[in-house]
């Protein structure tokens, strides 16, 4: 978003409402529109723009110290965090996925919120100012490289897939 020209600040989650309120930010990216919706933020934020371009979906994440891993837990005890660590991330994708319309719906009838999607023009700016810092990060961080390359590849092999198995298609 700095590419672009945005001022970007960084805060803590219970601060985004009052920074609002009192006009220190003109909007914020924040999570889903049902959390967005609990949040309150529809009482100032009367546009809601899609897609989320940077974050198509919202992961959670377990770190547990590699030696604690590796050393104190047993395969068993391994075993039922993976096990947890797995249904806790498919329950929170069919969940969240289920909530949202609703949320959105709730926002525009209700609070007269907008549901807006960028622009072409727009959502191009953003993958491009995206790949530049994508490269200047590459450049700097081999692990950042690494991940990149990673995601790049797995990305074209999935809209290979994807061209097919939904709508609108996209190959003939």
């Amino acid at each position: 978003m700095q590419k672009l020209g945005v001022a970007v600040a960084l805060l803590p989650a219970g601060e985004i409402f009052p920074a609002l309120e009192k006009g220190a930010l003109d909007g914020t990216e924040f999570s889903m529109p049902i959390v967005d919706a609990r949040l309150g933020f529809y009482k100032i934020c009367k546009y809601n723009y899609f897609p989320g371009w940077h974050q198509q979906a919202t992961m959670n994440e377990l770190i547990i110290n590699k030696d604690v891993w590796e050393k104190k837990l047993t395969n068993s005890q391994r075993a039922i965090i993976e096990t947890c660590t797995m249904a806790t991330v498919v329950n929170m994708l069919a969940l969240g996925e289920a909530l949202q319309a609703k949320a959105l719906k709730e926002n525009a009838e209700k609070h007269g919120v907008k549901n807006m999607y960028f622009s072409p023009e727009i959502l191009d700016a953003f993958r491009k100012a995206w790949e530049e810092v994508a490269a200047e990060q590459a450049a700097k961080d081999p692990m950042f490289k690494k991940a990149y390359e990673d995601l790049k590849k797995f990305r074209g092999d999935y809209s290979y897939w994807a061209g097919f198995a939904f709508l609108p298609r996209a190959h003939k």
